[in-house]
């Protein structure tokens, strides 16, 4: 797998909560809710921290157990589908 530098970015017309370990967010702009369960919750968290894609991929495996391939896949299909619904950008460094 090559290095993912893009960067998420969460725009400001994106509102969220955590409700019960899971993060409920909302699009200003389209008005419908997107709900997030306990690793979709953690992957939106790490979005705050300024780290690439790359980074999100290589923390997500020590944290949660699993096959490490399947959840690297997993989360960059979250973040593609976040992407794609505009709830984040994914901006290339």
């Amino acid at each position: 797998m090559t290095e993912d530098t893009r960067k998420p970015i969460i725009p400001t017309n994106i509102l969220w909560r955590e409700e019960g370990g899971k993060t409920v967010l909302f699009n200003e702009a389209d008005g419908e809710p997107y709900l997030l369960n306990e690793t979709g919750s953690r992957i939106w968290e790490l979005c705050h921290e300024g780290i690439t894609v790359d980074e999100i991929l290589r923390l997500l495996p020590e944290e949660f157990d699993g096959d490490r391939a399947a959840i690297e896949t997993e989360a960059l299909a979250l973040l593609q589908e976040l992407a794609d619904k505009k709830l984040l950008e994914l901006q290339a460094s």
